[in-house]
């Protein structure tokens, strides 16, 4: 006979055998468990395959929700599908389904009984055509973004002073975007985009320093000219109001950019090769030279400078600075105390720079040439018909050559303190070319008498 406690234990394994029978057939099973639900839709039982095709009825409904992204009073409403959103169903499906079957078996039984006895809903799951979304995104900056005003200098005969700056506003497209999908999946209808201040390159305190004029020059030109006067004005633009901050480098093809019609230039008589010929941005060079003689007169520290294939006519031979974007470029380093201010404009005859800095910074500034030599051109004589590049060779006038040195002279007090070679420029001379008729051939006596 069997005693009380066997039968005990027999009792407990048995029950223990069901309990645990149970827990395997609850977790095998295939379906989403009961008191699941998403984005409101009861999906207690089914399958994935049978939840995405319940939802997706629903999809197109929440899909149309109206969705509002916002910014300091900027409202720009538009629906989930407006910005590229759709509920993604088998995603969602699948979510539901993995309730009650992630963790260990205690996680994942306290999870059925839960959604059973209480029910537990899963945050639709949208899908984004992340084109759409930018798009929709960046129309909305195009009315918030704001540019940044930069204080100018305001010179009225001695008088010095700054207009304020401003800072500017730019909507952060790519945070925005994300935002705008985390709060779409967590059921949101209200976005904040994420905006940040764009801040002005020059500011007013930047000019407290700016006291004076250290140097100016200006530059004749031909107005008749209007494409390459027109080049000018644009140039100037680019210059006009830079700040080069004490110790920084300035670069004129930063400031003026690629000389391209889409940034405003023409095509203008310019050197091409040695050659005048039409080219786009005709007429910058004429900008670069006059502030590279302004800069020399204020006592900058000249970095990069390459002159012409041949002499301008708006500079001293040697005093001409080239430059082609991106391979030549005028460069110099603000040598003095303070931050210096550029200020360029075009007259009705005249290309004007004006750099103006720290009065301390003010030096007596003088440019002198020496050495310079007018190398001759010479002759090249050519016969009739002679082909070069494809091309028969026409007489050509021809031009001296230069070679010659710049130096800048500094004084203090009626003293000169420094005298320094800045460059010395070589301009290589062309030949006159002289195109020569062929000479005919002499007759043969014998042939003129039949022999």
């Amino acid at each position: 006979m069997r005693s009380p406690t066997l039968k005990v234990i027999l009792v407990i394994a048995v029950l223990l055998a069901a309990a645990a029978g149970a827990v395997v057939h609850v977790l095998s099973s295939d379906t989403i468990y009961p008191g699941v639900r998403s984005g409101g839709v009861d999906l207690s039982g089914l399958t994935k395959t049978e939840a995405a095709a319940k939802l997706a009825p629903e999809a197109t409904t929440l899909s149309e929700r109206k969705v509002t992204l916002s910014y300091a009073g900027e409202r720009f409403e538009t629906s989930f599908a407006g910005i590229g959103g759709k509920v993604d169903v088998q995603a969602s499906a699948q979510a539901a389904y993995l309730v009650g079957r992630q963790g260990s078996i205690l996680r994942k039984l306290t999870a059925i009984l839960r959604a059973r006895k209480n029910g537990v809903s899963i945050p639709t799951i949208y899908a984004f055509d992340k084109g759409t979304a930018l798009a929709f995104v960046k129309k909305a900056a195009s009315r918030i973004d704001r540019q940044p005003v930069n204080a100018t200098l305001q010179v009225d005969g001695d008088t010095i002073s700054a207009t304020p700056d401003k800072p500017g506003l730019k909507l952060d497209t790519s945070k925005s975007l994300a935002l705008l999908m985390r709060a779409a999946n967590a059921g949101a209808t209200e976005v904040q985009l994420s905006v940040g201040t764009d801040e002005p390159t020059v500011k007013a305190a930047d000019l407290k320093q700016i006291e004076g004029l250290l140097a100016s020059y200006s530059t004749r030109y031909h107005p008749s000219q209007r494409d390459r006067s027109h080049n000018l004005r644009v140039a100037c633009r680019g210059v006009n109001g830079t700040l080069v901050k004490a110790g920084e480098v300035f670069s004129y093809n930063k400031e003026v950019g690629p000389r391209l019609e889409k940034f405003g230039f023409r095509e203008a008589l310019m050197f091409v090769d040695g050659q005048v010929e039409p080219g786009m941005g005709g007429g910058v060079c004429q900008v670069s030279t006059t502030l590279y003689n302004a800069a020399l007169l204020a006592d900058m520290k000249i970095l990069r400078r390459q002159h012409h294939s041949r002499p301008v006519v708006y500079a001293p031979v040697g005093r001409d600075a080239t430059v082609a974007y991106p391979a030549l470029d005028l460069r110099f380093r603000n040598t003095s105390s303070a931050p210096i201010y550029i200020q360029a404009s075009v007259g009705s005859n005249t290309v004007d720079m004006r750099i103006f800095g720290a009065v301390r910074d003010k030096h007596d500034v003088s440019l002198t040439s020496a050495g310079h030599q007018v190398i001759g051109a010479g002759v090249k004589k050519v016969t009739e018909g002679t082909i070069v590049d494809g091309k028969p060779v026409v007489n050509k006038p021809g031009r001296s050559g230069h070679r010659v040195s710049t130096y800048r002279v500094v004084k203090d007090g009626g003293g000169v303190v420094r005298r320094e070679l800045i460059s010395s420029d070589y301009y290589a001379p062309e030949a006159r070319l002289v195109v020569t008729p062929k000479s005919k051939p002499e007759a043969d006596p014998l042939a003129a008498e039949g022999q």
